[in-house]
């Protein structure tokens, strides 16, 4: 077999976790070698129960690389694995990345900026709002959002950023194939759209507890940056902050009202140095460059927006500004300025209510 079908072949064991696969390859140095170790080979150093060896056993007579991926293919199942040069570059720094992923969609785009939403599942209508609101604006922004398709402050990220357009992406703790939770079907089958739905879990696999907080590993590491929309003291979403924490992320939070428990978590976070998010400027003005999107039209072919591009966005907000206000507070010349402005008027990113006065559309 191929190298990448030693992982297709492996993905389909059951028990064959990844913290369990992550030991056996420290062990036998390969995928490759653990298939082709003997009864005897597995039982001396595998660490494995009898049971355990004799699926493994079984289950190299009964797997047939093309007929496992014709068989995904029929789902619109795709299988990456790390031998592959479309594996997601974000995760490779990391040791505990997956050695292999199913989706359905397409991968993140490795060189547009991604930010992972979380939060609580129990939120509020506060929580809902911003979380709703930051999405949007931020997909509006050219910003992939990533995040786990939960109930809650997960599903209106979702919802907002499917408003943005930008594709965004949902990480889960079952096989692609399955929606969870189900009543999320019109978000799953709205990312599919232009997104994508990932999973380290092989088709049907069943949402178990112990899946998510090891998906999570997988959402801060496709992600640049955490926004923690809305959580308690003891969040289970603050798993994904550890995860980030580890993997050298930075961690932003929206504050909330001091003694409110659903904030307590996101407060904290803020006194322990994260940073403070009330409005999508607070996240932009954080990466070197920001992408402006809307549809598939984008102002820089690049990518990468121009730092005077980016000096006057900064600039603008709702309230009209004169442009002699722009030239004192930007530094650039009147001709030069009259021309970034009619191309941010073109994309549809600003308007002008009235002679040479400029302000963001809402």
């Amino acid at each position: 077999m191929k190298d990448r079908e030693y992982w297709l072949w492996i993905s389909t064991i059951e028990y064959m976790h990844f913290e369990k696969l992550h030991k056996l390859i420290k062990i036998f140095g390969s995928v490759k070698n653990i298939y082709n170790a003997d009864e005897k080979e597995l039982l001396l150093k595998g660490k494995l129960s009898n049971q355990e060896i004799r699926e493994l056993l079984e289950s190299k007579k009964s797997f047939y690389p093309d007929e496992y991926l014709e068989k995904l293919a029929k789902k619109n199942i795709n299988f990456v694995c790390i031998e592959d040069e479309i594996y997601p570059e974000k995760l490779l720094p990391y040791s505990h990345k997956p050695y292999f992923l199913f989706y359905k969609g397409k991968l993140p785009d490795k060189e547009i900026p991604a930010v992972a939403m979380v939060g609580a599942r129990a939120c509020s209508g506060y929580g809902r709002n911003m979380a709703k609101k930051l999405g949007r604006e931020l997909s509006q922004n050219g910003v992939q959002i990533i995040s786990g398709m939960a109930r809650g402050i997960d599903t209106y990220s979702g919802l907002g950023a499917l408003e943005g357009k930008t594709p965004t992406f949902a990480v889960l703790g079952c096989g692609v194939d399955i929606c969870y939770p189900a009543e999320n079907i019109e978000i799953y089958e709205d990312i599919l759209k232009n997104g994508g739905i990932l999973s380290e879990y092989p088709p049907a696999s069943r949402p178990l507890a112990w899946h998510f907080p090891m998906r999570n590993r997988i959402i801060s590491g496709l992600s640049d940056k955490i926004l923690v929309v809305e959580a308690k003291e003891k969040s289970g979403s603050l798993i994904t902050v550890e995860w980030a924490l580890e993997q050298g992320k930075d961690i932003m939070a929206v504050p909330g009202r001091v003694g409110d428990r659903l904030s307590s978590g996101c407060n904290r976070l803020i006194k322990s140095g994260a940073g403070i998010v009330i409005s999508v400027e607070d996240v932009l003005e954080e990466f070197k460059y920001i992408v402006f999107n809307r549809g598939s039209d984008t102002i820089n072919q690049e990518k990468i927006l121009e730092k005077d591009f980016l000096l006057l966005y900064s600039e603008l907000s709702l309230q009209p500004k004169n442009i002699y206000e722009l030239m004192d507070a930007t530094g650039l010349e009147y001709e030069r300025l009259v021309e970034m402005l009619l191309q941010l008027q073109l994309k549809g990113l600003i308007e002008q209510p009235s002679y040479n006065y400029y302000s963001r559309l809402s």
